[in-house]
């Protein structure tokens, strides 16, 4: 795939930053208050702060160039800090690294699965260990929160084969990431438990003091960010408009909501069908479609952050399987849920529930058809429709 274009990728983080709210005349402070949030962002910013002569922002450049883990930062903050020089701006001079820690403990490995239709996810914590590893298996779901944890001590042969079999007996795939934000993702899923009073399987505190004793993290920005090129987010449009595509993914099999879910919108589709007022079928379409759209409403405005949460990180595990648009996809669909827009103007959101609503509604069709082989008593309205479909 052909690299984008520097100018594009700056103009995407320049979007992106007013969509933070973040205009032509922000602060040094602001800025650097969204720092490490997107690649394409921190372009932007770096060309910002190349326009404004003072120690400030070159302190901040120099930040910018230090840490970020995308190329393309570095390289603009680098431009941008030369920039200023040129403009006579002193840049401080940077304080020596300092020498490396000894490295006290073994380097703890991060594993996490796709998020299934439920919420639930599997998230793995391994530290080698002299004669194989210690592995954390943790199962979370999102919102409920941690379900079960345990640890064990496992060789590398029996970690591996558990990892396969999870694969091909149960088409669980589990990914590498970083062990931060797995640790992240376990303990989110602890405090919410611990919130709500919900019963949780295993001592996760104790089991997680085993591994490291350092403090979970409480925040961590959206770990799709690092796997995505910016110029496929930076086409948010089109991606939101192909989103519909997500549900052809195997991962997205179980994405599909209950009858239990649906029972009022199902019950008013079966009252719409079944009105004893004369509709012809132009005005009992509007009808049903005007269900629909409240169906698909009250469906991802209830749990809207939740849902927004579970395509962040599929949007991920898209991505480290080699299907970056769909990854995408999958990103710009959290980021319309999280600005708080209609749900109804997502088509990944009317798809999955225009999908499961004509599931049951057929069952339900198809379920009136055979007690109706067997009754000898039909209804007016029964007559009219067998005539209709006639």
């Amino acid at each position: 795939m052909a690299k984008p274009d520097p100018d594009d990728v700056q103009a995407a983080g320049e979007r992106r930053l007013e969509e933070w709210g973040l205009g032509a005349a922000a602060t040094t402070a602001e800025l650097e208050a969204v720092l490490h949030r997107e690649a394409a962002a921190d372009v932007a910013i770096a060309h910002r702060l190349g326009a404004q002569a003072s120690e400030e922002s070159a302190r901040l450049l120099q930040r910018l160039g230090r840490d970020s883990a995308d190329k393309r930062v570095r390289k603009e903050a680098k431009r941008a800090l030369y920039r200023l020089e040129q403009r006579g701006v002193h840049v401080p001079a940077e304080p020596p690294s300092p020498a490396p820690a000894p490295a006290i403990a073994p380097i703890i490995e991060g594993y996490m699965s796709s998020v299934d239709g439920r919420g639930d996810q599997l998230v793995w914590l391994v530290k080698p260990q002299p004669s194989g590893v210690a592995h954390l298996f943790a199962v979370l779901n999102d919102p409920e929160g941690l379900r079960e944890s345990a640890l064990n001590s496992l060789t590398r042969k029996a970690l591996k084969a558990l990892r396969t079999a999870l694969e091909r007996k149960h088409e669980l795939r589990l990914v590498e990431v970083d062990w931060r934000h797995a640790d992240f993702l376990i303990h989110r899923a602890f405090e919410w438990s611990r919130a709500r009073g919900t019963r949780m399987v295993g001592d996760y505190p104790a089991l997680r003091a085993q591994l490291t004793r350092q403090a979970p993290p409480q925040a961590m920005p959206p770990i799709a960010l690092t796997r995505i090129d910016p110029a496929l987010l930076a086409a948010d449009a089109a991606q939101l408009a192909q989103s519909s595509a997500l549900l052809e993914e195997p991962e997205f099999r179980t994405w599909f909501l209950t009858a239990e879910q649906l029972k009022p919108f199902l019950d008013e589709l079966a009252g719409a069908k079944d009105s004893p007022l004369v509709l012809n079928r132009v005005q009992q379409e509007e009808r049903f479609e005007e269900i629909i759209q409240r169906a698909i409403g009250a469906t991802f405005d209830v749990e809207r952050q939740s849902w927004a949460r579970r395509l962040w990180e599929m949007g991920y595990f898209l991505a480290v399987t080699r299907r970056p648009e769909r990854g995408a996809q999958a990103v710009v669909v959290a980021r319309a849920l999280e600005s708080g827009g209609p749900a109804r103007g997502i088509p990944f959101c009317g798809h999955l529930v225009r999908a499961s609503l004509a599931f049951f509604f057929q069952l339900a069709l198809e379920k009136e058809e055979e007690q109706a082989k067997t009754s000898l008593i039909i209804t007016p309205q029964q007559a009219a429709q067998r005539r209709e479909q006639r």
